[in-house]
């Protein structure tokens, strides 16, 4: 006679209904719920209770830094297996993707799992990669900050929901929902337009000094910022052809034997066309990946993070922490 465990879908775990009519594990629902709890009626509580509000909430927030234990493998004495969906609840990625530090490493992310792994995908992980992706392009609307960024993502998702219609994890009603969502957050992409800051009396970048705008410029790691700022008026083009500019871009983005490809070598560096080197290195060989904040594994405890924020390492030998790329992330977990 075969023998039937309390719960059918997974023998060990609690699984609760939830609004929308799907089924989530309880463990994962019950941290959910603490959250939201954390994000709203503790904020309102400390925010009526103590006068300091933004230090006391800021040490709060300290006290729990975002992180989960990574569990490679199942064996005789551990049978929990650290998944996806488990990692964007404990790093809060949803918080992560609305900050303007880890927004680029975000937006990768979830890029590299739309293109190559979202038919792969838990239903439970797709619901939280586009629910992450509409908590961005809500808070891309507000702060008016990479707007275009978003609606390539929003672009890709529409294109891997096209391509994987009839291969993928998960109910037709379950994808017909991701195809309304992305409707929707390319609705709202489309009515936005950037509003014309007022006259306010402050300063503005128009009214720096020429040395003030080229320390701003170098400071910027992707040349079409660069581009896109030379275009607004004869003196923001002549300090966006500063050669002296490019030619760091060209050292910080590549190395010597690629710059040496389309460097003649016996030229004297007043002669090299250092825009022009660049446009070719960048055609041939690719932009490096530059982030703000990335995600790390501690060696001695296990425990994903982020480089910022830290956290509570139960080991007392020194700090010994493995920065994760974000490709490097996802080949963490088995689809």
């Amino acid at each position: 006679m075969p023998f039937l465990g309390q719960d059918w879908r997974s023998p060990g775990d609690e699984w609760v209904r939830t609004k929308e009519g799907s089924w989530e594990k309880l463990k994962l629902w019950r941290i959910r719920v603490f959250e939201n709890l954390n994000s709203t009626y503790v904020a309102r509580l400390l925010r009526l209770a103590l006068e300091e509000w933004d230090s006391c909430y800021d040490d709060l927030h300290n006290l729990h830094r975002p992180c989960i234990r990574y569990h490679r493998a199942t064996s005789r004495e551990q049978k929990k297996l650290t998944s996806i969906s488990e990692a964007f609840i404990h790093l809060d990625m949803s918080t992560a993707g609305r900050d303007v530090r880890r927004f680029n490493y975000v937006c990768k992310l979830l890029r590299l799992l739309l293109c190559d792994k979202l038919a792969f995908l838990s239903g439970q992980a797709q619901k939280h990669v586009f629910s992450i992706m509409e908590d961005m392009v809500n808070d891309v609307i507000q702060s008016q900050n990479n707007v275009a960024e978003m609606r390539l993502l929003v672009g890709f998702a529409s294109q891997a929901l096209s391509d994987h219609r009839w291969d993928h994890i998960g109910s037709s009603r379950l994808w017909n929902a991701h195809h309304t969502s992305v409707n929707r957050m390319n609705a709202k992409l489309r009515k936005f337009k950037v509003k014309e800051r007022k006259s306010d009396g402050k300063m503005t970048f128009g009214a720096l000094p020429e040395e003030c705008k080229r320390h701003i410029l170098i400071s910027l790691p992707d040349h079409r910022d660069i581009l896109h700022l030379g275009a607004t008026d004869v003196t923001n083009h002549n300090i966006s052809n500063n050669a002296l500019l490019w030619k760091q871009l060209c050292f910080f983005h590549f190395n010597n034997r690629q710059i040496t490809t389309f460097v003649n070598m016996n030229a004297e560096e007043k002669d090299v066309d250092w825009k022009y080197v660049y446009r070719r290195c960048y055609l041939r060989f690719g932009q490096k990946a530059v982030y703000s904040d990335m995600l790390a594994i501690c060696r001695h405890c296990n425990n994903i993070f982020w480089n910022s924020l830290g956290h509570p390492c139960s080991s007392e030998l020194p700090p010994c922490c493995l920065s994760l790329k974000p490709e490097e992330f996802i080949a963490l977990f088995q689809f």
